[in-house]
């Protein structure tokens, strides 16, 4: 059994490693502008990407990759337009789907240490919904912002976490 004096010296180097830790941690919810660390700037319920995960694109170059997606439907006027010296495309693909009624949207974004992590909302169709019954493959394209993180992370309800690859080279 601990003393008095033994307990209290445990309890405050408890505090203070967790303060070490606390005050090594950066954490950030907005550029250095005021902008957000990511905006959601279209959504397809067609993006013709067969299955879940991250597609990043740093230059305006980089949107000829949209052109070998099968049958891919994302509106390119907000993506031609976007100042790749400030913001990149993240493209958050579902997978393919069996009906309509499927979509994501942004819900937030944080930088914490090295990791941008963003959560989106999933949508889902209502179980007695009616809803087209073909095969779809929805995404929310993301701007993003290049700058304070190393690592990605997507996670949102219902959806499997997706990371961008740690041998990712922006």
């Amino acid at each position: 059994m601990r003393t008095l004096p033994e307990f209290i010296g445990a309890a405050v180097t408890a505090m203070l490693a967790a303060l070490v830790l606390t005050a090594c941690t950066r954490t950030y919810s907005s550029t250095a502008d005021g902008a957000p660390l990511a905006r959601q700037i279209t959504a397809s319920d067609q993006c013709g990407v067969g299955s879940e995960g991250l597609t990043y694109l740093a230059s305006k170059d980089d949107l000829s990759t949209l052109d070998r997606w099968p049958m891919q439907n994302i509106t390119m006027k907000p993506l031609t337009e976007l100042d790749f010296s400030r913001e990149h495309i993240l493209i958050v693909g579902m997978g393919q789907k069996p009906t309509g009624g499927f979509g994501l949207t942004l819900a937030n974004s944080q930088i914490v240490d090295d990791t941008l992590r963003l959560t989106v909302f999933l949508r889902r169709p209502p179980a007695d919904a009616v809803v087209s019954q073909a095969l779809t493959t929805p995404c929310a394209v993301l701007a993003i912002t290049p700058d304070h993180w190393q690592m990605l992370e997507v996670n949102g309800n219902g959806l499997a976490p997706l990371r961008l690859d740690p041998q990712f080279n922006r």
